[in-house]
């Protein structure tokens, strides 16, 4: 049985990834296949596994003067170290599969790791459209475009040239990764899966909305929701402007960790008596699903994202989706279970909303079509599967070739 390390890199300080629990959720799947370890700097980001997953310990620092817990913690990320380079060195695997570029630094350090020990590893290409787009979507002045170019393009190039296979999310990947300079034919598409979507508990979902301020419905209230960790390419405060706009009656859910830098004025201002923005904070995962359950439709108008796991979760959910048309998203959605919209475009938005707002039927056929597409697209089972079959091929070829495992690359 193949013996796969599974690595998350990651920040410890967010409550939750969605490339995290993507790579968590694919190495649960990939037990039944291999045998699989992961390693994470986040802890555990899905909250059970049937014991089924092998986890490893991670010991996870900063250099001694980012430690201060007055520095933000959007600067802190780029400088966490773990000990996983010593794992992959000591450990005995086939292979390792990191998951996530963030932060950089230390991705390429386990990636330098690998290339020493001489074990292929894959990555896939969770964050790459932040990654590729991060300069125009921060809009970075010439200082921090260094500062990005050094401590994360670079870094994530590194890794991507030295990686024996690139798992893309969606075709929308491979022009990244051939412009980070990955020169192999080794490409498989390997996108997000969800799981089974959970059975209803109409009086469990009824206390949550309680304890979270969600009224009942109203009768022609379309009820809108938002789900990530609110950091600027998530266009959290083009979605708050839209809805200061809409003309309809509305409940939005705005779900994710809050952060800082983010303007909530627009949510806490007065409005209509049918009109309201709830902003929840960090959710759990039943809250999540009582939430889904609660909603219409599905609004994300991201500036820059790869393959965004709660458009997935909430189709999974039987929710139509307006989203924006970038990265993987337009491979998530087609016309029948959802809606595209220009990134940034307020109006777009409003102009959609409105629309669907006047056709439920719509609405609701839009919400079976999305069911029935990830049901049938988008598995862990049929994702792993596809892991598998290039895990073994790379073994395969690594025993017939040197420079799979030992390929030139500057360490």
């Amino acid at each position: 049985m193949i013996r796969v390390l599974s690595v998350i890199v990651a920040p410890p300080h967010l409550a939750v990834s969605g490339a995290g629990r993507a790579g968590e959720q694919l190495s649960v799947a990939l037990t039944d296949h291999c045998r699989v370890t992961v390693a994470s700097m986040m802890g555990p980001q899905v909250a059970a596994d049937d014991g089924k997953l092998r986890r490893t310990p991670v010991k996870v620092s900063l250099p001694w003067p980012l430690r201060s817990r007055r520095l933000p913690n959007r600067y802190r990320t780029l400088f966490y170290r773990s000990d996983i380079p010593r794992l992959v060195r000591t450990g005995d695997f086939d292979i390792v599969h990191l998951h996530n570029p963030m932060p950089a630094l230390e991705m390429a350090r386990i990636a330098r790791a690998c290339r020493r020990a001489r074990i292929p590893y894959v990555v896939s290409t969770h964050g790459f459209n932040e990654i590729a787009n991060g300069e125009r979507v921060y809009g970075f002045g010439f200082l921090q475009r260094l500062i990005w170019n050094a401590l994360v393009k670079i870094p994530v190039s590194s890794t991507v040239r030295g990686a024996s296979a690139i798992f893309t999310l969606s075709a929308a990947d491979d022009g990244i990764v051939r412009q980070m300079g990955f020169a192999s034919a080794a490409i498989a598409n390997v996108p997000n899966g969800v799981p089974v979507p959970a059975e209803a508990d109409p009086a469990r979902d009824t206390a949550i909305h309680l304890h979270l301020g969600i009224p009942e419905r109203s009768p022609g209230q379309i009820t809108c929701m938002f789900l990530a960790n609110h950091t600027p390419n998530k266009g959290l405060p083009i979605l708050l402007s839209a809805f200061s706009q809409l003309e309809c009656p509305y409940l939005l859910i705005v779900g994710g960790e809050k952060r800082p830098e983010i303007d909530y004025g627009l949510a806490t201002q007065q409005r209509r008596p049918d009109q309201r923005i709830v902003v929840t904070g960090r959710l759990a995962d039943e809250e999540v699903v009582a939430l889904f359950r609660r909603s219409d439709l599905f609004v994300f108008p991201t500036l820059a994202d790869t393959f965004p796991l709660s458009i997935l979760e909430a189709m999974s959910y039987g929710l139509p989706v307006l989203a924006s048309n970038v990265g993987g998203i337009p491979h998530q959605l087609d016309e029948k279970c959802g809606r595209l919209v220009k990134p940034g475009a307020a109006g777009e938005l409003i102009d959609a909303i409105n629309d669907l707002t006047r056709a439920p039927e719509i609405l609701a056929e839009m919400g079976r079509h999305a069911r029935a597409r990830v049901a049938a697209q988008f598995t862990w089972e049929s994702a792993a599967t596809r892991a598998c079959v290039e895990y073994e091929r790379l073994l395969r070829f690594s025993a017939t070739s040197t420079p799979l495992r030992a390929r030139a690359h500057p360490r």
